[in-house]
């Protein structure tokens, strides 16, 4: 069974060394949309510079997901 985008756990990371999406306007979306904002010292490409960091946040939203599948 899959759940609304609207019910879902959202997660968004924030290139403190973007510049191309100011950092500021990242925030702004991450807050707007409800999402755990985690800011890495990153550019616009954190998954190519630091991609253990990226995984981390995956692996932290999948444990999220895992365990509200679990408790319904």
């Amino acid at each position: 069974m899959y759940t609304s985008l609207a019910s879902t756990s959202r997660r968004y990371i924030v290139g403190k060394k973007d510049h191309t999406v100011h950092p500021d306007l990242e925030r702004f979306f991450a807050k707007r949309m409800g999402a755990t904002a985690y800011e890495l010292d990153s550019s616009h490409v954190p998954m190519l510079s630091q991609p253990e960091r990226v995984i981390d946040v995956i692996r932290t939203a999948a444990k999220v997901v895992q365990g509200a599948t679990v408790a319904a």
